[in-house]
């Protein structure tokens, strides 16, 4: 199961209260791990923190600085929370409690992140269609992912049922959704 492995990755680790490892774009907890005097909701804050890498990105975006590898930290009076993509399907929530010195917090969440690499399902870009691709790639960075089938849809009038199903796409609706990606996300390449 998913959260023994979890555990026996965080077991140890000086300081850390809680590790989750949230999905992305659709933001639900997959697996976690929290210390037993842990009280919160991982599935509720497993929600909030995929929120917020996605609103990193725009942020990003908006001040010209967009990057698809970045991190977040968050220093509370009692905890420091850092969120940190492992792959464009998976964010590692790492909740320390606020004394753990930030380099070490670094460190340890560098070493949980390349163990999970190894344990985490992957979906291969190989084996997805270029429609599928695509269509990933602009849930993975849009403004407002939940809505983001319904403004490629308008903008290039394929209908949502199709791209719902994208491995079924024309080589022509493949390049409109491209160029719908490119107008919504601000970006003149789309690089997988």
């Amino acid at each position: 199961m998913i959260d023994d492995r979890i555990a026996g990755i965080a077991s140890g680790v000086p300081g850390l209260r809680g590790v989750l490892v949230v999905t992305m774009p659709d933001c639900l907890l997959y697996g976690s791990w929290l210390r037993p005097d842990m009280s919160f909701s991982a599935e509720e804050a497993s929600g909030y923190f995929g929120d917020l890498i996605r609103a990193n990105r725009q942020g990003l975006r908006a001040v010209g600085a967009w990057t698809s590898d970045m991190q977040v930290t968050i220093e509370g009076t009692s905890v420091l929370v850092v969120l940190r993509e492992v792959d464009e399907n998976y964010v590692v929530c790492a909740i320390f409690d606020r004394e753990a010195p930030l380099g070490m917090v670094r460190l340890h969440l560098k070493i949980a992140i390349e163990q999970l690499r190894e344990i985490l399902p992957r979906v291969e870009a190989a084996q997805m269609s270029k429609g599928a691709r695509v269509l990933r790639f602009i849930e993975r960075y849009a403004p407002d992912a939940h809505a983001v089938l319904h403004r490629v849809a308008t903008r290039t009038r394929i209908p949502i049922e199709r791209l719902r199903n994208p491995d079924g796409l024309s080589s022509e609706e493949v390049k409109s959704i491209e160029e719908a990606a490119k107008r919504i996300l601000g970006i003149e390449e789309i690089h997988f």
